[in-house]
């Protein structure tokens, strides 16, 4: 019988677990916090939260770790707005309700909604290293964009999926 691929923690799952009171990381989880800084919104950050390319964002680059490795290297935006409201998001430390619970506790503004899309993608040189993969090898990649009450977009990620992981989710349906 084949080994099946380690589960991953994704973004949604990560909510849910805040939601519950929780940290947002599983019990054999740590996250690693690579950078933190205010940037200048690529074309396709400044598309997700709605503002002018160039427009300055604060980004906050992770990488998750379990006991089977490298989970994901995962970064996110959100508006300078945001990340004025909330300067804990550039601080070089976990953030104990991670970011879409920070964005509410200093902005009340609750994420109510996500789009997920998953893509396989060549793993660029720099989150290579970062996964311990080659660069170039296909990496699955899950984006996230989340909305709050009002509509209006809150935050941007972008994460490459660690080699040997796989994407699941369970249901009840009744």
């Amino acid at each position: 019988m084949a080994t099946l691929p380690t589960r991953l923690t994704a973004g949604a799952d990560r909510l849910q677990l805040v939601r519950a009171g929780g940290t947002g990381l599983r019990d054999n989880e740590r996250v690693e916090i690579l950078t933190c800084e205010l940037q200048p919104a690529a074309q396709d950050v400044a598309d997700a939260l709605g503002i002018s390319p160039a427009d300055q964002v604060a980004m906050r680059q992770r990488r998750y770790v379990d006991d089977n490795g490298v989970a994901a290297v995962s970064a996110t935006w959100v508006s300078a707005a945001i990340a004025e409201a909330a300067p804990e998001f550039l601080a070089p430390e976990p953030l104990p309700k991670m970011t879409f619970g920070l964005i509410e506790d200093r902005t009340g503004r609750r994420a109510v909604r996500r789009r997920d899309t998953v893509t396989l993608r060549p793993a660029p040189a720099d989150v290579a290293a970062l996964l311990d993969v080659a660069p170039g090898a296909p990496t699955l990649v899950m984006t996230n964009h989340y909305w709050d009450q009002d509509g209006e977009p809150t935050e941007y990620a972008v994460d490459y999926l660690g080699p040997q992981r796989a994407l699941s989710a369970e249901y009840n349906l009744d």
